[in-house]
């Protein structure tokens, strides 16, 4: 599988990393280990996982499966998560510490790769947590420090606290993107880049709906993820199933028959080479659905597929403030 480093300062990664959020839930323990045999067999290093993904049993089957297999950690990079899930969850450095010494001790070793924090906090100044940030580098809890789902100033205001207070730098920012979630290049996207960080995107098949298995006027199959998202989640068919999204869908169908290629496999293609993404976070609940995923692992589209794709997935853009930020941009004397 072919490698990027993880932003100006993160380690060397794989272009897809593996998101490991079903293992204890749709994904049972056995599934689980496979599903890692084949990631690692595949080429790939960065596993993601979070504390409260099946409320800490993710960790605890990735952390069995390290102890099983003698070796394999040399060969990966682990990724955690601290925010939620838990009693007094906030981003204070009290609640941390204890967030991180216990996923440590799921995963069963002393240092993870990357810690990152999970959401921001309005409770409480993100000033607050430069020195724990700071702190789990020195002490060896963690090589890599990032942040998941912040907003682009509380990007920009962290990288800069870091840089100022002598702390390690912000390696990363993990969040949503995908062919039906592109408003994050207004700002999250420029703000990671400037910043220096690498971004890693969740959800980049779009909860499904960008595998193929959907079709106009027929309700999800039974057993599917959106046929069982509640109404209030970005995936729900009410959101979901409209005349642009299928206009989109239309577009990826051709590309990927083109390519010779599933429709999820054409999508994944597409945002990894995105301008400023490391990495997309593949996921699954059965092996097979992994073993499509990484088959992309090397795809690039050709240039005329990637710019239909493009211009198809456009979203519009908002008039105050990107339209009128783009008109004073491009004005000129």
């Amino acid at each position: 599988m072919q490698t990027r480093q993880l932003g100006g300062s993160g380690p060397v990664v794989s272009r897809f990393a593996f998101g490991v959020m079903t293992f204890g839930g749709d994904t049972d323990e056995e599934a689980a280990h496979e599903m890692l045999d084949g990631y690692v067999n595949a080429g790939g290093t960065l596993i993601d996982t979070a504390d409260n993904y099946g409320s800490g049993a993710s960790e605890r089957i990735v952390g069995r499966w390290l102890s099983a297999r003698p070796g394999v950690r040399e060969r990966v990079l682990l990724a955690t998560k601290g925010r939620f899930g838990y009693p007094g969850a906030s981003l204070t450095p009290a609640y941390l510490r204890t967030a991180i010494d216990a996923s440590l001790s799921r995963l069963g070793i002393d240092q993870v790769d990357l810690y990152q924090l999970h959401g921001p906090d309005d409770e409480h100044r993100i000033d607050e947590i430069v020195g724990f940030l700071a702190e789990i580098v020195r002490t060896g809890k963690a090589r890599y420090v990032g942040v998941s789902n912040f907003a682009g100033w509380q990007v920009a205001k962290l990288a800069r606290l870091l840089a100022e207070q002598a702390g390690p730098p912000l390696a990363s920012q993990q969040i949503q993107y995908s062919l039906l979630a592109r408003a994050v290049e207004w700002e999250l996207i420029p703000a990671g880049v400037d910043a220096g960080l690498g971004t890693l995107l969740y959800g980049p098949l779009a909860q499904g709906w960008l595998t193929g298995k959907y079709r106009r006027d027929e309700q999800p199959p039974a057993g599917t993820r959106v046929a069982g998202a509640g109404d209030s989640t970005s995936e729900a068919w009410h959101r979901r199933n409209t005349e642009q999204v299928w206009s989109i869908i239309d577009v990826l169908r051709d590309v990927a028959h083109a390519h010779g290629v599933t429709p999820g496999q054409a999508a994944l293609a597409w945002v990894a080479d995105r301008p400023g993404v490391t990495a997309p976070i593949v996921g699954a609940r059965t092996v097979a659905q992994l073993h499509e995923s990484l088959a992309a692992a090397a795809l690039h589209l050709d240039e005329k597929a990637t710019t239909r794709l493009t211009e198809a997935s456009a979203p519009a853009t908002p008039n105050y403030p990107y339209q009128m930020i783009q008109r004073i941009a491009g004005s000129h004397g």
